[in-house]
């Protein structure tokens, strides 16, 4: 009786520390996090490794619901709306299930995102599914997706496994918000002028709001990146003569601050004004 208790105490003693070991992971977790223009988008997933397996065919069924990678399946969460295939999505967080093919997959959004495997998945609860072509892409040893062609609104998510790669564009919209916080930002600070006019640059909008804004931010403050500014919009305007002049007062300012990148930018510029 007395040895039973001893050993019934030790293995209670034991079972703690076994409960502690903590063992590497065949696929371990990952997550990646992407600012697309206001938007975060962010993405959790577990990476298996071929280990001299053959992968889409084989260990990956062609035909047959793949959680998209492994453990729990593939979380994609985005803090704004979305429009993902020409369909628009809400805020929060979506499982990624794909359906491999040698010649065409479907990529699959599902709007229960936390599940494990694909024994829980309801096709009716997807929320957009997207046909693409596989690319042929360099061996990948690790299952990999991540954010590539990122532009001012909009990213593709990729996902490269084997030598096959498929992908998926994200959009979401900026200009709105944008205008909006210009319209909140104004009349408080020179570099919100010049940050509102320096948007309506890149973005091909009104160039006589542009350069009126710009001015007053020159009013409050001029500074020499300001003055470059002012003469890129005068240029795209056409009017070259004070662009250059401009760009002159920018090459002064400059030179004074040591700054030699916009002495260089300047100087480029009025040399190609000076052919129009």
């Amino acid at each position: 009786m007395y040895k039973a208790l001893c050993v019934g105490i030790l293995l209670g003693a034991l079972a703690p520390l076994q409960a502690q070991i903590e063992m590497p992971q065949p696929s371990p977790k990952a997550e990646l996090k992407q600012a697309i223009g206001l938007m975060d988008a962010s993405i959790t997933y577990s990476r298996p490794s071929a280990r001299g397996r053959k992968i889409f065919g084989d260990l990956v069924p062609f035909g047959k619901l793949w959680r998209t990678g492994a453990n729990m399946a593939t979380v994609i969460e985005f803090s704004d709306s979305v429009t993902i295939s020409g369909k628009n999505l809400a805020p929060g967080k979506y499982s990624l299930f794909s359906i491999p093919g040698a010649q065409e997959w479907t990529l699959i959004l599902n709007s229960v995102w936390n599940q494990g495997g694909t024994s829980r998945y309801d096709e009716a609860k997807d929320v957009v599914r997207i046909k693409t072509k596989p690319e042929i892409i360099p061996f990948t040893e690790t299952f990999t997706i991540d954010f590539n062609y990122i532009t001012r609104n909009s990213a593709f998510v990729e996902i490269s496994w084997e030598t096959s790669k498929v992908s998926f564009k994200v959009e979401t919209s900026v200009d709105d918000k944008v205008l909006a916080n210009i319209r909140e930002a104004l009349n408080i600070s020179a570099t919100s002028y010049f940050q509102a006019a320096r948007y309506y640059y890149d973005t091909n909008r009104d160039l006589n709001q542009a350069l009126e804004w710009i001015n007053k931010s020159l009013e409050m403050e001029e500074r020499f990146w300001v003055l470059r500014q002012k003469a890129l919009i005068q240029a795209k305007m056409g009017d070259y003569k004070n662009a250059i002049a401009t760009a002159e007062k920018s090459i002064a300012q400059a030179k004074e601050a040591g700054n030699d990148d916009y002495v260089r930018l300047n100087t480029d510029s009025i040399e190609e004004w000076k052919k129009k």
